[in-house]
């Protein structure tokens, strides 16, 4: 099953023990013109990336209560919704959450979908009724918006929830972005100290028109993909179809990677390496105007191939394809002169970083 209540919060066989990051060491290979930049200087940036990365991830611990408030609101919820699942989704099951982070949840009533803008408002303001009865849960509030939650608090744990109803992709890009987590060990360290970045660098929020933490996420990925070279991570989709087929019943997911961790990278670029080559990728390789992000295909796609499947408005300035859905998940950028500012924290940063080899200096003030 997808989500049990023992389980582990990283599979052990990838587990990585505190102290210096793990190996590899050596500088990538160069192919095709794709390459990161090479080893000199860069191992203070990666002796920082993953102090960070030690310090800031989610412990046990947070994994143990979001799973023991799960368990209470299922117990809540079930009688009204008998044949009901309850998920943890986004970065809280991903593995890219940080410490006291909140957690979102998926409650599934039926597999069928349902009208978000009405029916699911409505399924949330009855739960939020039923919630009274524990009275841990505090501040329940309905949020309306094309995905409609209910926020509330857990007095227990001092955790924030956010709760919607049947957001079937929701479960299905959490279940995709797990495995891309555990692929390599490098992913889980770069994606945190990225989010980092992009919040000191104020490019990190979707209400304020700039990049979502999920659009981050296939954007390191695809980069992992195809920005380097052997890459770091293959392209679970096309390698194993049968695992991430959109008609699979999400209640059948499985967490089990055992099976499929057999993918290990000949890419041995360090993690200041990654990131540097991370930035330079995005600020001077990949082009904004003509070309879309496509992690379900492991490669960039053309406005012209997604222009045949319609709604052509939604690819603007920042593409980057949803992998199930297969819409732009960076629709939030819409303003030109926010986008322009996108763009140059990318250069600047790069620039800074490429100079100084000081992740200081791209944390200290927004460029």
């Amino acid at each position: 099953r997808f989500y049990e209540d023992d389980l582990p919060p990283f599979p052990a066989k990838r587990a990585r023990p505190a102290g210096p990051p793990p190996g590899p060491v050596l500088p990538p290979k160069v192919k095709n013109n794709f390459l990161v930049p090479v080893s000199e200087g860069t191992e203070k940036i990666t002796m920082d990336i993953w102090n960070y990365f030690l310090s800031a991830r989610m412990e046990e611990s947070d994994v143990k209560r979001k799973l023991r408030l799960r368990k209470c609101i299922m117990a809540i919820v079930g009688s009204a919704f008998p044949n009901c699942s309850l998920f943890i989704v986004g970065s809280s099951m991903t593995g890219f959450a940080t410490k006291g982070s909140d957690v979102d949840m998926c409650l599934m009533i039926s597999q069928e979908e349902i009208d978000q803008r009405r029916d699911a408002s409505i399924i949330l303001n009855s739960i939020s009724k039923a919630l009274r009865q524990c009275s841990c849960l505090d501040h329940r509030q309905v949020i309306k918006a094309k995905v409609p939650i209910l926020k509330f608090f857990d007095r227990v744990s001092g955790v924030d929830c956010d709760l919607n109803v049947n957001n079937l992709i929701g479960v299905r890009n959490t279940h995709l972005l797990r495995f891309y987590a555990y692929m390599d060990w490098r992913v889980r360290p770069l994606m945190l100290f990225i989010k980092k970045w992009a919040r000191y660098q104020d490019i990190n929020d979707a209400s304020k028109q700039t990049i979502s933490s999920y659009s981050l996420t296939l954007m390191l990925i695809h980069y992992l993909q195809v920005g380097v070279s052997p890459p770091v991570v293959p392209c679970l989709q096309e390698t194993k179809p049968e695992l991430f087929d959109p008609s699979l019943d999400v209640r059948q997911l499985s967490l089990n990677f055992e099976p499929y961790l057999d993918f290990v990278s000949e890419n041995r670029a360090t993690l200041g390496e990654l990131f540097l080559g991370f930035l330079d990728y995005y600020a001077n390789q990949f082009s904004f105007e003509d070309q879309i992000i496509s992690v379900r295909l492991g490669r960039l796609l053309t406005l012209d191939e997604v222009a045949s499947a319609g709604n052509t408005m939604q690819w603007k300035f920042l593409n980057i394809e949803e992998p199930f859905e297969k819409t732009n998940t960076a629709r939030s950028v819409y303003d030109k002169f926010v986008f322009t500012r996108v763009q140059r924290v990318f250069k600047s940063s790069h620039q800074t970083l490429d100079k100084t080899r000081d992740l200081e200096r791209i944390l200290m003030r927004p460029f």
